[in-house]
This record gives structure tokens, C-alpha cells and sequence, in this order.
């Protein structure tokens, strides 16, 4: 290296004491020749810096291992089952499910039977509701010797009132039987779900102690 000439004020850089004692050692040296000591070799060695090691992996514990172990065989066993309920042959002796299907298209198929025919309810025998005496004065009735009979036919509509009257038996007096047909025709009877009419006969019997009447079913 050159030497140059300092000037009074100039700055030297301060050199590290490895650099010192190679400069001192040069110029001390009596085989150092000139053009060796022109020149400065400065080795600087850098050390590289290891990386830092990986964080040490977490290992599990003992017992989270044979729980992870334990639920593993578990998962794999019911997978197993699963697969062999699955693949298993149908048990013997089951019903054939082709057969039932069959039959019922061919039961369906078939012409069912026709309905029986609900029959309707019978009537209840046709009985009096209100019964109608006939109000005869009784200076008539002190006329009568024994007792007088009158039969009235009267025809029921389904409502139960009295649509037609027949003197059936006039008996031995014209004025009991009018007296008789204009009572009976003021009768009512149980009604009926049959629009068919229906027929009665009413018995009215006078004697000195009154009127009195009944019906009967005609035939």
C-alpha cells in the first residue's frame, strides 16, 4: 500500500488491532521485501449464523393416542357391520314381496261384487197420538139403550194426520155415526218414513154413562 503523506489535521481511520499488528509485524520483518510492503491484505471471516432449529413438534399424550385409537375402531366397526347387514341374504322363510304385488293387481283387477242394498228401516206399528172423543149432550146420551157402536176407516199420510175417512159401521144411529166421522177426522198418529198411506179403524162405543174410542189396525 502507498504511503501518503499525512497532513497536519487529517482524519485516520482507526484501524482494528488485527490490522495494527500485521502492519507492525511487516515493517519489523527483515525479509519483507518492498513491493510486499506496498500491500495490505485485510481478511475479514464471517461466520454464518446457524438457522435456529424447528420448534420441537407436540407429540400427544398417551391417552389422547388410545382415545384417538379407541374411536378409529369404533368408526371401522360399525362401517363393517353396516357392510355385512347390507350384503346379507335375505332370511328364509320371509314373504316374497312379487307374489303379494301380483295378487293385488289381480284383485284389483277382478269385478268387485255389487253392494248390498241397505234395506230401509222398518216403521214402527202405527199407534194413536191424539185421540179425539166426540162431545155429545147428554139429554142424546139418556136415549141410548145398552151401547152404541160406530167404526170409523181413516187413511194416515206419512206425516201421521188423517187424509180420508170411510164410515166402516154407521151402527143403528145416523146421528152417533155423524158425530163418530167428524171426531175422526181430527185423529193423529205416529208419523212414518214410508211415503205409503196407511189405513186404521177407530171404534167409538156411546153409552148413558158417555163416549169412548179406540183404534185398531184395519185389514
Amino acid at each position: 500500500m502507498r504511503s501518503r503523506i499525512k497532513s497536519p489535521g487529517a482524519f485516520t481511520p482507526a484501524l482494528p488491532i488485527d490490522s495494527r499488528r500485521a502492519l507492525t509485524t511487516c515493517s519489523n520483518s527483515p525479509q519483507l521485501d518492498t513491493s510486499t510492503a506496498d500491500r495490505l491484505v485485510i481478511r475479514i471471516h464471517l461466520t454464518q449464523q446457524e438457522p435456529p432449529p424447528p420448534p420441537p413438534r407436540s407429540r400427544l399424550s398417551k391417552p389422547a393416542l388410545l382415545l384417538s385409537l379407541v374411536v378409529v375402531a369404533v368408526l371401522l366397526g360399525w362401517f363393517g357391520v353396516r357392510l355385512f347387514t347390507s350384503d346379507a341374504p335375505a332370511v328364509r322363510g320371509a314373504p316374497d314381496p312379487q307374489p303379494a304385488v301380483s295378487q293385488t293387481v289381480a284383485s284389483a283387477s277382478e269385478p268387485r261384487p255389487p253392494a248390498p242394498e241397505v234395506q230401509p228401516l222398518a216403521d214402527a206399528p202405527t199407534s194413536a197420538v191424539n185421540e179425539v172423543i166426540p162431545d155429545v149432550p147428554q139429554s142424546a146420551l139418556d136415549t141410548v139403550w145398552g151401547t152404541v157402536r160406530v167404526g170409523i176407516r181413516v187413511t194416515i199420510d206419512k206425516q201421521g194426520s188423517v187424509v180420508e175417512t170411510v164410515t166402516e159401521d154407521p151402527g143403528p144411529s145416523r146421528y152417533f155415526a155423524r158425530l163418530s166421522l167428524d171426531a175422526s177426522k181430527k185423529w193423529t198418529f205416529t208419523p212414518a218414513t214410508s211415503e205409503q198411506p196407511r189405513t186404521m179403524l177407530l171404534k167409538f162405543h156411546f153409552t148413558r154413562g158417555g163416549a169412548t174410542a179406540h183404534a185398531i189396525h184395519a185389514q
